[in-house]
């Protein structure tokens, strides 16, 4: 699992210092481009303030008590297609339980999963799209007639769900929706998920504000004999081995727009519930994901046909000449038009500006922008097309 996530790392690493990324964050049911990836870490800490018990009554945590999760999760996901998206998933995850004279604790790979979204036609500003998901835990617990065992990382088994997401996009706003069906692990009750979200984006900062949470369907086994469940060492928590969970959560957060990657923050706070606990969450994230093949370059492609392929040798000061290496040499004449593109070795080809041939020589030639479609530092190295 480490050597997994040591690679999953060096690829995110070579890609993002060689490809241009789209620092945005995308609603649920915005899928990425086809051929499109996108990397996504994010790591949460959870804090315990109180419990809910199964009734939805808020019980006190005992005096000097404490519990702490810290979960890490990965996500790589690419386009097969312009509306259907699928991903890869790996978490890690770290608990820390206290009574306040003894200490367990539990740490290692938590679960790996993948997930599959497939977009439909968007109605004018709304878009939405249905997603499948399905996850597995690494360990497997076990039943003790007591609770003085190794605490557990959380409910062991497989997870599986369908959700579906709409996404109403109204610049400078976007309102964010989900409700799903989930199977939790641990033979727990089906239940439904929901999350609403607004946001407010400025030039590169985005605000948001939204809730989420779980309505269980009732269908614990244990639901008329509680004291018959198995005992599972969940610690100091609530938040595991539950009968009939349920939990309201909402929160606030920022996201920071990079020229390269996108960074998060958002804090949320457990406030009513049912077999769970109270507290707070802190989470931050970093992501990260390349064009792909867009509308825009599909017509490029249809419309032009290029015959000179060069390269961007250098870029004036202000960037408005640029020199490339081709010339009178491979019939470059005054006045040609050229486009200049941002390429990489993943597939990645977004087209930059467009120009004309302001001076040839015979191996070399200046062109004149003209025209700039995206906000990217043209640099040495990108590729120069003729038509």
């Amino acid at each position: 699992m480490s050597k997994f996530l040591i690679s999953c790392f060096l690829f995110f690493c070579s890609t993002f210092f060689s490809a241009q990324a789209a620092a945005v964050q995308r609603g649920g049911a915005e899928l990425l481009n086809h051929k499109a990836y996108a990397i996504q870490v994010e790591a949460s800490v959870f804090s315990m303030t109180a419990h809910f018990d199964n009734d939805g009554l808020e019980v006190p945590k005992l005096d000097n008590s404490s519990y702490r999760l810290i979960d890490t999760d990965l996500k790589i996901s690419y386009g097969l297609s312009s509306n259907l998206e699928t991903s890869l998933m790996a978490r890690l995850r770290s608990v820390s339980s206290s009574n306040g004279a003894v200490t367990a604790s539990n740490s290692g790979p938590e679960s790996v999963g993948v997930e599959a979204k497939y977009a439909f036609e968007p109605i004018n500003l709304l878009r939405y799209a249905l997603g499948l998901r399905y996850r597995k835990t690494l360990y497997t617990n076990s039943i003790y007639t007591n609770t003085q065992q190794e605490v557990i990382l959380g409910d062991d088994g497989t997870e599986y769900g369908v959700d579906f997401y709409a996404t109403y996009l109204a610049n400078p706003w976007k309102l964010d929706f989900k409700v799903g069906y989930n199977s939790p692990p641990n033979d727990l009750s089906s239940e439904v998920v929901y999350k609403a979200e607004a946001l407010y984006k400025f030039t590169r900062l985005s605000l948001l504000v939204g809730i989420e949470g779980i309505r269980s369907l009732k269908r614990d086994q244990y639901t008329n004999a509680p004291t018959t469940k198995p005992l599972m060492n969940t610690g100091q928590s609530y938040l595991f081995n539950s009968l009939n969970r349920e939990k309201t959560s909402p929160y606030i957060g920022a996201n920071y727009a990079f020229d390269k990657f996108l960074f998060g923050i958002k804090g949320e706070s457990i406030i009513a519930g049912r077999s769970t606990d109270k507290g707070n969450i802190i989470l931050a994230s970093l992501s990260w994901n390349s064009v792909g093949v867009t509308s825009e370059s599909i017509k490029i492609e249809t419309f032009k046909e290029y015959h000179i392929d060069g390269s961007v040798l250098k870029v004036s000061a202000r960037g408005n000449f640029i020199k490339i290496d081709q010339g009178l040499s491979t019939d470059v004449e005054k006045g040609a038009k050229f486009d200049i593109y941002q390429t990489d070795y993943f597939g990645g080809n977004v087209l930059v500006g467009s120009g004309v041939v302001f001076e040839v020589g015979s191996d070399w030639a200046v062109i004149k922008l003209t025209k700039k479609y995206k906000e990217i530092e043209i640099k040495p190295g990108f590729a120069a097309r003729g038509y």
